[in-house]
């Protein structure tokens, strides 16, 4: 076992810098080990060492009730999405966050797990935690938490164990419109609570109570109903050491509220300028009014929170860990104030990116996992000394090779590479961190599948059939360098379901692919799979509830690593497995793809020695960890027109065989139209100030694009932008605007309107595309107005007047949608209809003035066409 030293500083510095850029970890549990004496950990200032010895630190938000199907295969997935295939490396498993867990994704419900966290807590030099719990939505007296398997009582007998006192946090603020936030519901949920566990030696008290946390922040309830609830508690259950997230001015008073967090760290720098404002939210006073009252008081720190993982969330913070120097300074901020303890936000929030937990490359890539758990221990004077990981048969297989458990996952494809542009040969690179690679497997189309026709009057291909839903006809890719690489049918708005005899013989060990069309426009449309479970899984909520299916979640997610291949062969491919078994008797395999274009739909079963090449060469220098195998494409598959699509594994000298990659392979055919485009032609509308399709597209300034769409022709196109365009002269009194939109993405708003020559007054409409599954997928649409001081920018988006269900689809229909906003300057009085249909209208308080151009904004991505502005009398 090795350990690092930090008798001198600068001295770890560079042995630190040496192993970010060296580490190798696939041979035991050395690289990241203890070290052996306390001392300021480089990056952060000496001063703030030991800075925080003396205060309590709490850290709230454990979350332990995260699903990973693995080791019991009937957990649910919760709070996270895994294709359970390979990325990057081999022992990387597919997660949609950012970073990854030291253990891999796991199953926070596992007692291991858990049990291994504790200790990373107690080394760290935290004083205890909060674990999240969630109200019963239907009753709200219990926890979901208590339900399936009582982690509440697992947590809390290993916290007894550890000798780490452990205290909960009631996320009744998230229970609107449940009766779990009625006072009298929330005596009875506490009081039961306290007498089931209350005494037991795992939960934390304070002066001998134990403590109640909950947030009233974005909660409906008064302070008189909140001392009723804290007296009647009491009076059934004994003393409690209260504790909200809340406002201090709000609740201070109450007598037997005792601990209060409030502020906020990540309030602290300017969205814009991301320049500190250490005066809002500023400490200071929140503590003086909490010391007023008598109340022992913290600061929230947040310890990143850029948010990037989960972009719907948090939207404007622009903030970045800094390697740990971020939540140094917010700590040290507070510090100045004298707080009775802090409060850290979060352990294992991987979902917002507060994690705090051992990862691996978040804040910076720092290939020290261990990060965060030291800067804590900086700040407490103190070493940190990690514990050892859970145990092999507590983590998913992949991960087992860098815990130093051995060779777990197999080889990773690491490039796909054509002879030439469009070649005929293949060459396919394989890379292993532990063993020889030994085998790459190569099987065209897959075992079962379902192929789009390639040619124009041709049928589908391949043992799986569609027995309900209906593609659209079979269409030639986008223009690819003149080339097209393949046809693909609409998939359409309902879910297709495929059917074959022999999906009922699998069971389990399947992987499944999925190859669309890559539409620049429209880069992270849905992409689901229903799976049958063969056993019901048991659902956290709502009560009692079972999980029938698994959904296979491939959308795509913003990553800038996902779509290079893309964007030459015309094809986005996606595999994943299958997290336990299924049973295809119970229900069928079921594609949803809104808006997208198909082109296969592909399993993949057990591996076949037949199918097997050994003949890689290995890349000099890598003991055989890195080979090259070059594959004769069969003469049948060169001969046919279209794409075909192979499937590409790797097996190990260890016997692993890695994740599939599903390789699209065009024959690029030449893209020769049946009858020539219809010639364009600029808009011509009598009086207009502005008319403008795509043969008129001059004037346009900004992000306004003039595009190519199968479905559409030739239009306009705007995503994650603005655009304007003068009017041909000024426009003072009544008039009609006029223009048709259509979303490519649910989720997205469309501005569009009139402004003044300043860009800052005007008249806008807009289409909030919202969720798939509300307002029947229309979305809202609505008038706007404009009254800015300065010009508009993005995320300026107006004041709502009124806006309504749009009434029509807002994403996947083949008919774009007609808006017309008509304003009557005698009256005010603005009116916006869509399709002939009026959805919203207003007067307003004043006259616009003089209107000087058109304004677009666009939110990833909407196709636009035929803008016009017409005076009216």
């Amino acid at each position: 076992m090795i350990s690092f030293s930090l008798k001198k500083g600068y001295e770890f510095m560079n042995r630190i810098s040496a192993f970010r850029t060296a580490v190798c970890l696939t041979a035991a549990l050395t690289l990241w080990l203890p070290h052996t004496d306390a001392a300021p950990l480089p990056g952060l200032s000496k001063k703030s060492y030991g800075a925080l010895k003396d205060i309590p630190v709490f850290i709230q938000e454990w979350h332990f009730w995260w699903g990973f199907p693995y080791p019991d295969r009937q957990q649910t997935f919760s709070h996270m999405d895994s294709t359970l295939t390979s990325e990057k490396e081999p022992w990387r498993l597919f997660w949609n966050r950012n970073g990854y867990p030291f253990p891999g994704p796991y199953d926070s419900a596992n007692p291991d797990i858990m049990r291994w966290q504790i200790r990373c807590m107690k080394a760290a030099g935290f004083e205890t935690v909060a674990a999240m719990l969630h109200p019963e939505w239907s009753v709200g007296i219990d926890y979901i938490q208590e339900e399936n398997s009582n982690l509440v009582r697992t947590a809390l007998d290993i916290a007894a164990e550890e000798k780490f006192p452990i205290f909960f946090m009631d996320e009744v603020a998230f229970r609107n419109g449940s009766p779990a936030q009625k006072p009298e519901v929330m005596v009875q949920r506490f009081v039961r609570f306290l007498k089931l566990y209350g005494k037991h030696p795992g939960f934390y008290r304070i002066d001998g109570m134990p403590v109640i946390y909950f947030q009233t922040f974005g909660m409906d309830i008064t302070p008189e109903e909140l001392e009723k609830v804290f007296d009647r508690v009491e009076e059934q259950a004994g003393p409690v050491h209260w504790m909200i997230f809340g406002d201090v001015a709000r609740f201070g008073h109450l007598a037997k509220l005792r601990s209060i967090v409030c502020g906020a760290s990540l309030h602290r720098k300017n969205v814009t300028t991301r320049k500190w404002q250490l005066d809002y939210q500023d400490p200071a006073p929140i503590f003086a009014a909490a010391r007023k009252f008598g109340k022992k008081i913290a600061d929230m720190q947040y310890v990143k929170f850029d948010g990037t993982s989960q972009p719907l969330r948090q939207p404007g913070v622009l903030a970045y860990g800094l390697g740990g120097r971020r939540l140094e300074k917010t700590m040290l901020q507070s510090f100045r104030f004298n707080p009775d303890f802090l409060m850290v936000s979060s352990w294992n929030d991987w979902e917002e990116g507060t994690t705090m937990e051992p990862g691996w490359d978040f804040d910076g890539f720092t290939n020290d996992p261990y990060l965060y758990c030291r800067v804590i221990a900086h700040l407490k004077g103190r070493d940190f000394t990690p514990p050892p990981p859970p145990p092999k048969t507590s983590v998913h297989p992949t991960i087992h090779e860098k815990l130093g458990y051995g060779d777990g996952a197999g080889p990773l494809i690491e490039a796909v590479d054509r002879g030439h542009t469009r070649g005929g040969t293949l060459t396919v690179t394989v890379r292993d961190t532990v063993s020889e690679v030994t085998g790459l497997e190569v099987v065209w189309e897959g075992d079962l599948y379902w192929k789009a026709p390639q040619t124009e009057n041709a049928r589908a291909t391949g043992n799986l059939t569609i027995a309900s839903g209906r593609p659209g006809k079979s269409r030639q890719l986008r223009n690819v360098f003149n080339f097209t690489p393949g046809r693909a049918v609409d998939a359409g708005n309902t879910a297709l379901t495929f059917h074959a005899p022999e999906l009922k013989t699998l069971e389990d060990n399947f992987h499944l692919g999925v190859a669309m069309a890559f539409r620049p426009e429209q880069p992270f449309g849905k992409l689901l799979v229903t799976l049958p479970n063969k056993t019901a899984v048991k659902r956290l909520e709502p009560k009692g509830a079972t999980e029938e299916n698994y959904i296979l979640n491939f959308t795509a997610h913003a990553r800038s690593d996902q779509f290079p291949k893309e964007l030459w062969d015309g094809w986005r491919t996606v595999v994943g497995a299958n997290p336990r078994p299924v049973d295809f008797n119970k229900g069928a395999l079921i594609l949803k793809a809104p808006g997208q274009y198909l082109g296969q739909i592909s399993i993949l079963g057990e591996p076949k020695e037949e199918r097997i090449l050994h003949d890689g060469v290995p890349v000099p220098g890598s003991d055989g960890r890195h080979k090259r195998f070059h594959i004769v494409v069969p003469d049948e598959i060169l001969d046919q027109p279209g794409a075909s699509f192979v499937w590409l594994r790797a097996l190990d000298a260890a016997g692993n065989w890695g994740s599939p990659v599903l390789y699209a392979f065009p024959n690029y055919e030449v893209f020769v139209r049946n009858t020539p485009d219809e010639e364009l032609k600029p808009l011509k509308i009598p009086g207009a100030l502005l008319a403008s399709n795509p043969a008129s597209s001059e004037g346009w300034k900004g992000d306004l694009k003039v595009d190519q769409d199968t479905s559409f022709g030739t239009i306009f196109l705007i995503g994650n932008g603005m655009a304007e365009k003068n009017l041909s002269r000024p426009l003072t009194g009544s008039f009609e605007l006029s223009f048709e939109a259509l979303h490519l993405e649910y989720q997205r708003l469309l501005l569009i309107g009139l402004l003044d020559n300043d860009s800052r007054n005007g008249l806008i409409t807009a289409w909030d595309s919202a969720a798939a599954d509300a307002l029947d997928g229309n979305g809202l649409a609505g008038i706007r107005l404009m009254r800015e001081e300065a010009p508009v920018t993005w995320g300026k988006t107006g004041v709502i007047l009124d806006q309504n269900n749009a009434g029509r689809p807002a994403v996947g229909t083949k008919k774009m949608a007609k808006f017309v906003l008509s304003y009557d300057e005698a009256t005010h009085r603005a009116v916006l209809t869509v399709d002939g249909r009026k959805v919203a209208e207003t007067t307003l308080k004043e006259p616009l003035g003089t209107l000087s151009k058109i304004y677009v904004r666009g939110n990833d991505t909407q196709l636009l066409n035929n803008f016009v502005v017409l005076p009216r009398k």
